[in-house]
């Protein structure tokens, strides 16, 4: 398969799948008020290829019989794709008697845990900082 031709299917798969309303379902209705849900998305991806010889070329060898893709031919080709998508509800949209209003999911957990990291960074920056002091004195 041609790298063009994965592309546009991987853009025509996510464009199918990957929407707020495959993911978190439809706008519910219940006595009078419309809930929208609101999702944030991030897709992250790389990849690369190459070719090259993998012996030498003889002196009697063309540049294309060197090239060829013929089993047994002196050169290699190697390509990947990686990709990563996530996810995550961040609240709705809450339609009452015509007014709307954004409402925002809050994750504690993600909360918790990036005040975690920080409270990590400070004790391990706090560590360097009094090993630096040791050793001048």
């Amino acid at each position: 398969m041609e790298v063009k031709q994965l592309i546009k299917e991987i853009k025509e798969n996510l464009e199918k799948f990957a929407n707020t309303k495959s993911i978190f379902g439809d706008v519910m209705k219940v006595d009078g008020i419309s809930i929208i849900p609101v999702g944030s998305f991030t897709m992250k991806g790389g990849g690369g290829g190459g070719i090259g010889f993998v012996g030498t070329k003889t002196e009697t060898e063309s540049e294309e019989e060197s090239k060829s893709d013929e089993p047994g031919a002196k050169t290699g080709k190697g390509g990947g794709l990686g990709m990563t998508v996530d996810v995550n509800p961040v609240g709705y949209i809450e339609i009452k008697d015509g007014n709307a209003e954004y409402v925002e999911i809050i994750d504690k957990t993600r909360v918790i845990l990036n005040a975690l990291k920080v409270l990590i960074f400070m004790v391990v920056v706090s560590g360097i900082k009094s090993l630096f002091k040791r050793k001048k004195k």
